[in-house]
């Protein structure tokens, strides 16, 4: 039989971690074996629930879960979406998938971008980066975009997922086993000279034009989250309209125009692996409590939200126990 004890939050004889988010204090239902309670209890303090040890005034008592809660600006800052009221309960219960795709995301947009810049004599447009592209950056975001989808965030789903879709297929352009290019070469069999053929690059730029439509649209939704990320679409954008120019410059034998915006596109990815390495570090450091909390630009407050989409105005509930 189980008796119940209603005590105030704060008199619990545990201590949470500190963290930088507030918590919901209030009564707590905290329950207490019968085996625990003082022999000595009184008919009348056993009918109110209450109870008495005189060696030990806490024994007896079990750790209860309670509720976090964060602010807008919080979870816009950990999750990269704006806070809706439609996410999932897991986003309580599980960890922040989000700094897994921003890992992925710059350890392989880092060393492509000093291919593309000719660093160090590197060249080759990536093709020894194909091992790290599949299984750090397409892999990682591909996993990603599963966990937010899972825990209801739209928005980075999308995002990781789409460009984690790119980087598989960016990958198998460039495998001989998938025999995408080797049939624009003269011998219809050698994948080098078929990424090299002028049928191929001009073909091939419509797929970063595309992708500069979509960096586009990340773009714009982004100004509803922060500037640091805005700022990363911007700089993907430049890149795949520096690259779809490329190829066709050199799909037309314009080869010094082609090597200059090659070597563009890799400066204008560089600087957004850069500013994908400060958002790891934001989120790293959010995610662990740390003192200093770096500024990311906050754009949630120049936009008005949308009350009618929903009866509450946070994402999380105080903690109901029995």
């Amino acid at each position: 039989m189980l008796k119940t004890y209603k005590a105030r939050f704060s008199e619990l004889p545990f201590a949470l971690p500190p963290t930088a988010y507030s918590l919901h204090f209030g009564t707590r239902d905290i329950h207490l074996s019968e085996n625990k309670m003082d022999s000595d209890m009184s008919q009348t303090d056993e009918s109110k629930g209450t109870f008495h040890n005189r060696e030990n005034p806490h024994n007896g008592l079990t750790t209860v879960p309670t509720s976090v809660t964060l602010s807008s600006e919080q979870f816009e800052r950990l999750y990269l979406t704006p806070m809706t009221v439609r996410q999932s309960p897991l986003a309580r219960k599980v960890g922040n998938p989000t700094p897994l795709a921003l890992g992925g995301f710059v350890i392989t947009t880092t060393p492509l971008s000093c291919c593309l810049m000719a660093w160090r004599g590197a060249s080759g447009n990536g093709v020894a980066f194909i091992g790290p592209i599949i299984f750090l950056g397409g892999l990682l975001l591909l996993i990603t975009s599963i966990l937010e989808f899972i825990i209801g965030n739209t928005f980075p789903c999308v995002v990781f997922g789409t460009i984690g879709g790119f980087w598989f297929a960016f990958a198998a352009t460039m495998i001989p086993a998938f025999n995408a290019a080797a049939p624009y070469s003269s011998s219809a069999t050698d994948t080098a000279a078929g990424l090299a053929s002028e049928s191929f690059l001009n073909t091939y730029a419509f797929l970063f034009i595309t992708m500069a439509v979509l960096m586009l649209i990340f773009m714009i939704c982004a100004t509803r989250i922060n500037v640091v990320y805005t700022l990363i679409f911007l700089c993907l954008l430049l890149v795949f309209l520096l690259l779809s120019s490329a190829y066709w410059e050199l799909g037309q034998g314009h080869a010094a125009v082609g090597d200059r915006c090659v070597k563009g596109a890799g400066a204008s990815l560089f600087v957004a692996s850069l500013l994908g390495f400060y958002l790891l570090i934001v989120q790293l450091f959010e995610s662990i409590g740390f003192p200093c909390s770096l500024p990311v630009g906050d754009l949630a407050t120049f936009w008005t939200r949308n009350q009618n989409k929903g009866e509450r105005d946070d994402v999380e509930q105080p903690a109901t126990l029995r």
